[in-house]
């Protein structure tokens, strides 16, 4: 239905009615109501010096679902309202009326004013009204105003003096919300802020703000700092804390952060960080933060942090430059229990980790990566990053130019060796050119390959040799030396054995001892690989490969010659994929729209044959020991001085449940189920087969999913070992949340045997209270290796957190307590909680 009616409108509106959502039989939902009469006492702001709208004649259309009684008197919408004023004065809601005796516009759910200037009202109820020329909102009422926000329950905009009355509104600038009447606009050096006498600011948007922080003065610079004079912070009416200037800036990085605690190798400790933003105007990208912390029983400790905050938005492993010191008042203390050799009471690190794009032809295709890391000794990280020493004790030092385009990578890298206490190795240099998979002139043959050229040492490091030399010297099967080879790294570990079953003047013993103690040599290396890829009989799809590689070894340390080796590689991957589609199989249980069962047996030969190095020539790019199997591409294969002879079927097959979300397909269930066929061994365990492996990834809702990993020997003995690596992860209710793991490992050549447990769990008790608890076991030999306990409390204003640890790390114990208290919604003193974040 389309009904037109011309109409003489001053406000000159156009409204228009779309999508109706009422149903036929529904009331109108706002009735007549009287014009809004002028306010007498109202505090006007312009929105625009610019000339009152003029009268004009427009046409008033009403498109599918408009109740049409008269033209001139009431016509009701079933549908979305917007009405534009030729001015550029726009008003829309979810529903509304016009009535034609009073020249009304009554408006109601989402509505929205927007004024000639770019000024955005919303509120829940809106009157135009055309004989007072005013639009009055009502019901939560908010303003916008570039960086500014008020807020409310009513305001009125003056459509001829394109004006507002903002009497009794809360002004803000976000996040920030300013006390009524309390704050006036000012410039200062160009730039607009607000400042407060005696007023106060909160970020807690309700009615009845939790928190305020009131002062003498306040100075908001939006989307900087806040500036406070005489500062009180009250939670509700009371005063808790007070100081005499305080500066805090918006974003959530800057301003002051601290976290106190107790920790039994630490005692009490209160860490403290301050954020600074360096530079000048808007393009500012240099984060300082400037780091003071004490300690009871190690003293007090300072540093500075600069963090490019460009980089972070691409990498965030690219934390900038960081310098740490630390006086230790006692170095001796041990979170192991391991004894330690006397240190130096001044501890430090100095840190970097940067990209820096080259301004050279490509854009950004040059780099300079930066990965550096210089200890005062081997135990600084243990004491005083302990998160960082979990997961990298040995910390890598690297420098490279890189460049990269879309089908390859050329870099020139240096390895650094500024920490001598520890095994690492030196590259000076090591020249790498890698080119991506990609035809080769353009024919349907697949082309990828790498080279490089490397001058390779490596070092055991102070702190490991005099332990080995001790070892070396004792008897085999001496009872110091067991325990002190117990503790050695499982490479160290297996040459010594090696050594030590050697016969009393062998002469592999110097060798090994120059391959244990300090390998090195020349390498240059290349491997080029060809593959296609096309379909038999429309099902079955196949790649073969084939690929040849070269390398030569020169400068050897040690009893070896220059050595040339050669590589020759045959290979071929085989699958196929079958499906079956169930259709509308729907359960909003298990997050079910449609099923369909995708399986995909596979087979993929790996055929590899080269030199043998020798048991005296020494690897530094070598395997680590690992209980997953080994990749059966050669150009994936990192441990290039590991390269050894292979003959290897993998058999597999693949099974996905897949199924629809967010108009997506989704993949619900993957299992991966495979076993290795050998007819020629790389690890000389004279296996036929492997163990058979199954990897498991279930996540059929966000409050549950399954991450299984498992291998056990089932023909002719396999590997000889078992392993079961699983996390569950459940929400069974609301208030609810749990997490078990548990990785089993039973009778590994190299590894030690392991079953461990991990639990974790949360549980919200009601609106003020909750618990939190994290255990892990060693069941196999009966320790309970880290408790931690968490309660947290919500204060209505603030939130309380405690947190206790406790850690066995079998010749010593570990406590540690943390204390939180987080004002809510307040960007103030931010407490992060966690219990071993330093």
């Amino acid at each position: 239905m389309r009904l037109t009616s011309s109409l003489f409108l001053s406000s000159a509106l156009i409204l228009s009615a779309q999508q109706p959502d009422l149903a036929e039989d529904e009331p109108a939902p706002i009735g007549p109501v009287a014009p809004v009469p002028l306010p007498t006492d109202i505090d006007l702001i312009d929105a625009a010096d610019v000339a009152p709208a003029r009268p004009s004649s427009v046409e008033l259309e009403f498109d599918g679902g408009a109740d049409f009684v008269k033209a001139t008197e009431t016509v009701t919408s079933r549908g979305a309202v917007r009405a534009v004023a030729d001015t550029g004065m726009s008003l829309s809601a979810n529903r509304g009326r016009y009535l034609g005796k009073e020249k009304q516009l009554i408006v109601e759910g989402n509505v929205k004013l927007k004024t000639e200037t770019g000024i955005e009202i919303f509120a829940n109820h809106g009157v135009l009204d055309d004989t007072a020329k005013t639009v009055t909102l009502t019901g939560d009422v908010s303003i916008y105003q570039g960086q500014g926000v008020q807020r409310g329950k009513r305001v009125v905009y003056f459509m001829e003096d394109q004006k507002i009355d903002a009497s009794g509104l809360r002004t803000g600038v976000d996040p920030l919300l300013l006390e009524a009447d309390g704050f006036t606009m000012e410039e200062r050096d160009g730039e607009t802020v607000f400042v407060g006498r005696d007023a106060g600011i909160t970020t807690h948007d309700v009615e009845n703000p939790a928190v305020w922080v009131r002062a003498g003065e306040t100075t908001v610079f939006p989307n900087d700092r806040v500036e406070f004079k005489n500062m009180k912070l009250y939670a509700g009416d009371t005063p808790i804390f007070w100081l005499p200037y305080f500066s805090q800036p918006l974003d959530g990085e800057l301003g002051y952060h601290f976290i106190p605690g107790a920790r039994s190798n630490w005692g009490a400790y209160l860490l403290n960080s301050y954020g600074i933003m360096l530079g000048e105007g808007e393009d500012r990208w240099l984060l300082s933060r400037w780091n003071f912390d004490l300690r009871t029983s190690r003293g007090v400790a300072a540093g500075l942090d600069l963090v490019d905050r460009r980089s972070l938005k691409s990498n965030p492993n690219y934390t900038g430059f960081s310098f740490y010191y630390a006086n230790d008042l006692d170095p001796t203390i041990s979170r192991t229990g391991l004894p330690r050799p006397q240190l130096n009471e001044d501890r430090w690190r100095v840190k970097l980790q940067q990209r820096f794009n080259l301004p050279f032809e490509g854009g950004d295709a040059w780099r300079i990566d930066a990965n550096l890391t210089a200890l005062s000794d081997n135990y600084f990280l243990e004491d005083f990053d302990p998160r960082t020493f979990s997961t990298d004790p040995n910390p890598d030092n690297t420098l490279g130019l890189f460049r990269r385009d879309d089908s390859s990578l050329f870099g020139v890298l240096a390895r650094f060796r500024p920490n001598d206490f520890y095994r690492s190795d030196t590259r000076l240099p090591e020249i790498t050119f890698e080119q991506s998979r990609r035809p080769l002139f353009g024919l349907p043959i697949l082309h990828e390959g790498q080279t490089s050229f490397s001058v390779v040492e490596e070092e055991i490091g102070t702190a490991n040799q005099s332990t080995l030399n001790s070892i070396l010297a004792l008897p085999p099967g001496n009872a110091t030396a067991e325990t002190l080879i117990q503790n050695l790294p499982t490479y160290e570990r297996q040459l010594v054995r090696q050594i030590q079953a050697l016969p009393p003047g062998s002469p592999l013993v110097p060798a090994l001892t120059t391959q244990l103690l300090n390998p090195g040599f020349t390498r240059f290396h290349t491997y080029q690989e060809l593959s296609t890829q096309f379909k038999i009989g429309g099902w079955l799809n196949l790649t073969p490969e084939i690929g040849a590689g070269y390398s030569n070894y020169s400068g050897i340390n040690g009893p070896a010659a220059t050595v040339d080796r050669a590589i020759f590689y045959a290979g071929a991957e085989a699958s196929m994929k079958l499906s079956r589609d169930y259709g509308g199989f729907v359960s909003r249980d298990w997050g079910l729209d449609g099923l369909l069962h995708v399986f995909q047996p596979y087979a993929r030969f790996s055929y590899l044959n080269t030199n043998d190095l020798g048991r005296l020539f020494p690897q530094i790019d070598r395997e680590n020991f690992t209980t997953r199997p080994r990749t059966l591409a050669p150009n994936r294969y990192t441990a290039i001085d590991s390269f050894t002879d292979w003959n290897i079927l993998r058999m597999g097959m693949r099974n996905q449940l897949i199924t629809r979300r967010d108009g997506q397909s989704y993949q619900w269930l993957y299992i991966d189920t495979y076993l290795d066929s050998f007819f020629d061994d790389p690890e000389e365990l004279n296996r036929n087969f492997s163990n058979l492996y199954n990897d498991v990834t279930w996540r059929p809702l966000e409050w549950l999913s399954l991450n299984l990993e498992t291998q056990f020997p089932v023909l002719d003995n396999g590997s000889g070992f078992s392993e079961v690596s699983a996390r569950l992860r459940f929400m069974p209710t609301e208030n609810l949340e749990f997490s078990i793991a548990n990785r089993y490992l039973d009778n590994h050549p190299i590894l030690d045997d392991s079953n461990r447990i991990d639990l974790r769990g949360y549980v919200r008790l009601n609106d003020k209270w909750g618990l939190g608890a994290t255990h892990i076991w060693e069941l196999d030999d009966g320790i309970l290796e880290v408790q931690q306990y968490t309660v947290h409390r919500d204060f209505n204003h603030f939130v309380g957190s405690l947190g206790f640890t406790a850690r066995d790390n079998r010749l010593d114990e570990e406590y540690g307590v943390v204390l939180s208290l987080a004002l809510k919604d307040f960007p103030s003193a931010s407490l992060p909680f966690s219990l071993d974040a330093q």
